[in-house]
């Protein structure tokens, strides 16, 4: 065989590369990697070689060489998913103020990367930037339709900045996709007391007592709703629930 005919049939770093990508998306992670060395070795300046091992190895659970690579990716090139990768590490690690820093990066270069707008407005909202919180769930939303959490930050977020009709809106969206979860009914009935609207908080009120959380407290939220709006036999009802609960509390203090 002659030198040239063995220099067009070895495989190129880029050869090699799509073997090991290949690996990576069949779930082959040790294969994978082999691959993704032995095409760094070959052309160690392809900064999505390191970000493709990364990403193999955040499959395996292994964090830290993740990061390391996503880190060489980007210091060949930044790019927004590196950033975003980056700053999801951090994220579950607890370290905010980096994620923040690293999912702003993605955000400038790249707009609608996974859950990025999702987990930097969980970081808003832990800081009081309700604001910004909320122009992040809006803008998750705005592609993502399913998610109920998103929708029930959007709604939080417009709470706290006061639009508690929009906030009411995005919780009724929510609702579509969790709508057998009690505390969501709970944050309505007060986004409707605070409107002074107390037929719908009554109603938001009983679907948190009829989803199963018969709580004193909230028969008592019920009664005086009951009363307010002159149902008077609905009050003496609630009354009575309340009594039987007081019982059925202190029997199972005193056995």
């Amino acid at each position: 065989m002659s030198a040239h005919t063995q220099e067009t049939t070895a495989p190129n770093a880029g050869a090699v590369f799509k073997t090991a990508y290949k690996a990576y998306v069949l779930g082959i992670y040790d294969d994978a990697i082999r691959n993704f060395n032995l095409a760094i070795s070959m052309d160690p300046s392809r900064h999505y070689f390191y970000y493709n091992r990364g990403m193999t190895y955040k499959a395996m659970g292994q964090k830290d060489m993740a990061m390391a690579d996503f880190q060489k990716s980007n210091a060949l090139r930044q790019t927004a998913e590196c950033y975003y990768q980056i700053g999801l590490i951090k994220y579950e690690r607890n370290d905010y103020k980096g994620a923040k820093e690293d999912f702003e990066s993605a955000k400038m270069m790249k707009d609608d990367i996974e859950r990025l707008n999702f987990c930097l407005g969980m970081i808003y909202y832990r800081y009081e930037d309700y604001a910004d919180a909320l122009k992040c769930f809006q803008d998750y939303t705005f592609r993502i339709k399913d998610q109920a959490d998103a929708y029930y930050y959007r709604g939080m977020s417009e709470a706290k900045l006061g639009e508690y009709q929009q906030a009411i809106a995005s919780f009724k969206f929510a609702l579509r996709y969790k709508d057998r979860d009690w505390i969501y009914y709970y944050k309505m009935y007060e986004f409707y007391m605070a409107l002074g609207d107390k037929q719908n908080a009554l109603n938001s009120i009983s679907m948190v007592i009829e989803i199963g959380e018969t709580k004193v407290e909230h028969y008592k939220k019920r009664a005086e709703l009951y009363k307010e709006l002159g149902l008077g036999f609905k009050y003496d009802e609630d009354i009575k629930s309340i009594e039987k609960l007081g019982m059925e509390t202190a029997a199972v203090k005193g056995s």
